[in-house]
């Protein structure tokens, strides 16, 4: 067996380890997906006499799941839970209906207040579509009446059920602070996600307000005057450096987005070349990520399987441009086009705090985009060496180097077009 021969059986090989490597990504990242990366969870703390009323807005995922619970299929699904074979979660509305004392019981231990547990006035239950954007207190204390209202359908999606809730715990001392903080049985992965907006009504008629990305555990101040909140919390930084690595942590772990950078880095001629689309990307996806942001197109029924379908087709036509013209593979306008698809998936994951956070819109949009280009800019910096070396080694001649990495990435992105399609054709108004 000649050299030629050893070098094409050796690429051979590791065509087949990437696309074998792909298709794995492409399976393990279906069961991860099933949670928005930010939920919203707002809290009113009012005094009143001899008590203090907390009305609590949250995904009932974190009432629900357990501390330990693990993302896939092949556990023991949690009570009030029906699960299937991907690992996705529904609530069963009737489970809640017959055991509402269990239920009572997990959701007046969902928020702490110095450490303690209240008593549960009332609470509802809604989709994200349907809640109350809990923003308004006048509405806050009309929509969350004495007593539990499940609604009538028989299943949710647990990852599109919303709790909100009125709790009342016995009120501290004069001038004592307060510690706020979620229940102790919270799945961590889910509490990480939480962007926390709580507001302290003073009986001075002011309100404090503060925000926080991840678990919630806050120090708050007095009930009468001065700062609403500790002097070490700072209120701005937290939530914007959250936002920023949430921004991060989403590009890294969304697989179709990470595959497109790369493509592009493949595709690349020259690194001016790379500069130019990648800012193109940046570009289209800034604009539709605050577009999408706004909500409203979301509440199609389409709109977000359209665009995941779309985003899949993205990776195949750079994939195939890649592939079948080398000399210009990909143009910075064919690439701004594609941006403004995958801006719209990156502002689903915002979705779901922007009518919470409507003063705080712009802080959360930059901060979320500025955390999506850093992981855009962490992900070129670790491939590019690793492209150079192994385009410089690269003995195959029967394989190119380029063809070997992105066959893979193509491959994985027309099944999930597929995939994606039938959704997509599900969705569609009869």
């Amino acid at each position: 067996m000649g050299p030629a021969q050893v070098s094409a059986g050796r690429g051979a090989r590791l065509a087949r380890a990437l696309a074998l490597a792909a298709a794995l990504l492409c399976l393990s990242s279906a069961a991860s997906a099933h949670f928005q990366d930010f939920m919203a969870r707002i809290v009113h703390v009012v005094p009143r006499g001899d008590a203090l009323e907390a009305y609590v807005q949250m995904p009932l995922a974190l009432v629900l799941l357990p501390h330990d619970w693990k993302v896939g299929g092949g556990q023991v699904v949690p009570h009030f839970l029906l699960g299937d074979a991907d690992g996705r979660l529904a609530v069963d509305v009737p489970a809640l209906h017959r055991d509402q004392a269990l239920l009572a019981e997990r959701l007046r231990t969902a928020l702490r207040l110095d450490g303690g547990y209240g008593s549960l006035i009332g609470a509802r239950i809604d989709t994200l579509a349907e809640r109350d954007p809990f923003t308004y207190l006048p509405a806050v204390e009309r929509s969350v009446g004495p007593g539990l209202v499940l609604g009538e359908a028989t299943q949710l999606d647990l990852a599109d059920a919303v709790v909100s809730m009125h709790l009342r715990f016995a009120r501290p001392g004069p001038g004592a602070a307060l510690a706020l903080s979620g229940g102790s049985g919270e799945w961590p992965d889910l509490a990480a996600r939480a962007v926390n907006i709580v507001r302290l009504y003073r009986e001075d008629g002011s309100v404090g307000a503060l925000q926080s990305v991840g678990p919630l555990d806050l120090a708050l101040d007095s009930l009468s005057t001065g700062p609403a909140f500790d002097a070490r919390e700072s209120p701005a930084a937290p939530g914007f450096v959250g936002y920023i690595g949430a921004g991060f942590s989403h590009v890294l772990a969304g697989l179709d987005h990470v595959l497109f950078i790369l493509i592009l880095l493949v595709g690349a001629t020259s690194p001016a070349h790379f500069a130019r689309t990648s800012l193109a990307f940046t570009l289209g996806h800034s604009i539709t990520l605050c577009a999408g942001a706004l909500g409203g197109l979301g509440a199609l029924a389409w709109f977000a399987p359209a665009v995941e379908a779309a985003i899949a087709a993205s990776i195949v036509y750079a994939g195939v441009r890649v592939l079948t013209d080398r000399e210009q593979p990909l143009l910075a306008p064919a690439v701004f086009c594609v941006g403004l698809v995958h801006g719209f998936g990156f502002s689903f994951a915002l979705e779901g705090v922007v009518p919470a956070l409507s003063r705080s819109f712009l802080g959360l949009v930059v901060g979320f985009n500025l955390g999506i280009e850093a992981g855009q800019l962490a992900l070129c910096l670790a491939a590019a060496p690793l492209l150079y070396l192994l385009r410089r080694y690269w003995v195959s001649h029967r394989f190119s180097c380029s063809h070997v990495l992105v066959l893979p990435c193509v491959a994985t992105a027309s099944f999930w077009l597929l995939e994606r399609g039938a959704v997509l054709f599900e969705a569609l108004p009869p």
